[in-house]
């Protein structure tokens, strides 16, 4: 039996280094092991909550749902953030509850929740005012929105702006996300040259970095310019680099554009049947995955496949259906190509083909 004010050393959690244990999780998360780096952060939020540390229980839950949401749970990631967030703002800490916003905006973008994702992140900009590398990678998170929208002056100034930043704090790994956005913009602007240039520049950082989600979605994105050029030989491989990171690090978010510019491969090389398996199976996995925008631009590319097959009617059905969700998204520019589409594909009919089922 204990005595009265003896203490109970038997049944005392002895405390633990959460230093070291968050940075054994981080160490894990960069280097791509997910499951492993899950596990590590379950063990840091346990301990933080045992200890009562904010600060750190804010952060792990924080990069624990940005994992969560990279393996294709964003309701559970969105849950995940939220937490984060009530964390710090209770514990007055303002700078980790605008890194929640900031996570919790991306998101929000992923999913096609603009508006909502647009007012996290001022609300975030407001929090980290005096956190300049936080202030830049909320300014990124905002030009997408707005590269989204249509509106490719304001998201220039937001990426030119978080590049200088990043590059006045010396900050590599954020220069290098600053040059993937650029090349977004230029790729969309249809400016090949500058593009490849900007994700040449992303993909040397992120490699050297170990950064295997930034460098599977560079690859990714930089295939697209590449079969702009007609260079498919090279697209293919740089696609298929991205699908066995993806494989390999369990970042299932990926998964969907991955499948849907191996499609527009298989078209380049006239291997049409299985272009429209493969953006069947994109289409099903952007769905999985909470991914609207994705989904919209695999119907998009179903509808121009279809188009090229002679078979009309499935063609206006998949380009109707990526207008719809084009606009539903507010992605103006993406709309006005597919409306573009539907005008050619209702120009160059002389008669309708029936839907092949």
């Amino acid at each position: 039996m204990v005595s009265p004010g003896t203490p109970d050393h038997f049944g005392a959690i002895p405390r633990v280094d959460l230093t070291m244990l968050l940075s054994e999780a981080r160490v894990w998360e960069q280097t791509g092991y997910v499951i492993e780096a899950r596990a590590a952060y379950d063990r840091v939020i346990a301990a933080a909550m045992q200890q009562r540390d904010s600060p750190v229980l804010a952060e792990a839950l924080r990069r624990r749902a940005v994992l969560v949401h990279q393996a294709g749970d964003s309701v559970a990631a969105e849950d995940g953030l939220q937490q984060s967030y009530a964390v710090a703002r209770l514990a007055g800490d303002g700078l980790r509850a605008a890194e929640a916003l900031n996570a919790l905006g991306g998101l929000r973008i992923e999913t096609g929740q603009l508006d909502r994702a647009q007012a996290v992140l001022e609300e975030a900009a407001t929090l980290a005012e005096d956190a300049a590398a936080l202030v830049a990678r909320v300014a990124q998170n905002l030009g997408v929105i707005a590269t989204i929208r249509g509106d490719r002056p304001s998201a220039a100034l937001y990426y030119r702006r978080a590049l200088v930043a990043y590059e006045s704090l010396g900050d590599a790994h954020g220069k290098a996300l600053a040059h993937h956005n650029l090349g977004m913009l230029a790729a969309d602007g249809e400016r090949w040259s500058e593009a490849d240039s900007h994700f040449a520049a992303c993909l040397g950082v992120a490699r050297a970095a170990g950064d295997a989600h930034l460098e599977a979605l560079c690859r990714v994105n930089r295939a697209e310019v590449q079969l702009a050029q007609g260079e498919v030989t090279a697209a293919r491989a740089g696609v298929e680099t991205a699908r066995w990171i993806v494989d390999m690090t369990g970042k299932r978010s990926d998964l969907a554009d991955i499948e849907r510019v191996l499609a527009l491969c298989d078209r380049a090389e006239g291997k049409l049947d299985q272009a429209e398996s493969r953006l069947q199976q994109a289409r099903t996995l952007a769905a999985q995955l909470g991914a609207p925008l994705t989904a919209a631009e695999a119907a998009h590319e179903l509808g121009r496949l279809y188009q090229a097959m002679n078979r009309s009617g499935e063609a206006r059905q998949y380009l109707e259906l990526a207008l719809r969700g084009y606009t539903e998204l507010g992605a103006e520019n993406d709309a006005a190509r597919a409306r573009a589409d539907l005008a050619t594909l209702e120009g160059g009919l002389g008669h309708r083909s029936p839907a092949r089922r």
